[in-house]
């Protein structure tokens, strides 16, 4: 059995949802595919079967799965919709606390960073973005050069204090990343915000670089919690 699998057995069902979730957002059970029954699946993840079977409900209910009766479960979809992602953070922290704290950081970081921008911050972010501008990355790997790039541009600010704010907040930021990075589209709309807020920074354009940060945080805010104003360019 893969001990990745294995779900510690005091833990509720929706621990088991999320495990589930992230496997079958990972494509390990793919678009289509029939699940394996009841009680294969509930020893796979270490728990009882009435654990998994509430965990595969909770994920029908989410749109992920489909049960065909007398057949078995299928996979629906592989990709979460926003109002189905989970909120919760690191540390009893929610997205919206995130969102929050990064609105107070980002924007002052961006505008700094085109004040005081260095040569050596300068090609440092272009670097990241050419990265980034891979049209074969991964999420997983645009999600490490995503937490990069924000703390590039807080180092990039001059001020050491906005710097520790941001390495206080970036577990918290990665766990949102990885949730949120398998929307559709996510990947593309944050890369073309990011671009966007490095160009008004090596412009040293610090009025424009802390309204695209702002704009860059407040429209996946919409976005998550299901707005029309969302249908822009983000992450």
């Amino acid at each position: 059995m893969p001990s990745e699998r294995v779900v510690v057995r005091n833990k509720l069902s929706d621990t088991v949802a999320q495990k589930l979730e992230s496997l079958i957002v990972a494509g390990e059970y793919a678009v289509g595919a029939k699940l394996p029954n009841e009680k294969v699946l509930a020893e796979e993840f270490g728990v009882g079967r009435s654990s998994m079977r509430e965990a595969v409900r909770t994920l029908e209910a989410a749109g992920f799965l489909r049960s065909a009766h007398g057949v078995g479960v299928f996979v629906v979809t592989d990709r979460p919709r926003p109002g189905q992602i989970d909120q919760s953070l690191l540390g009893g922290i929610t997205m919206s606390d995130l969102f929050e704290t990064r609105m107070a950081i980002e924007s002052k970081a961006a505008e700094l960073a085109a004040r005081r921008l260095t040569d050596h911050h300068a090609e440092l972010l272009r670097s990241i973005v050419a990265s980034a501008s891979d049209p074969e990355i991964s999420e997983a790997d645009f999600v490490e050069l995503d937490g990069r790039l924000h703390r590039q541009v807080a180092e990039a600010s001059g001020n050491p204090l906005l710097l520790h704010m941001w390495e206080s907040i970036s577990p918290q930021f990665e766990e949102y990343s990885l949730k949120v990075i398998g929307l559709p589209g996510r990947l593309q709309r944050a890369h073309a915000d990011h671009c966007g807020m490095v160009d008004a920074i090596l412009a040293r354009d610090s009025e424009l670089a802390a309204r695209r940060a702002h704009e860059h945080v407040a429209a996946v805010q919409a976005e998550l919690q299901g707005g029309d104003d969302a249908r822009r360019t983000v992450d």
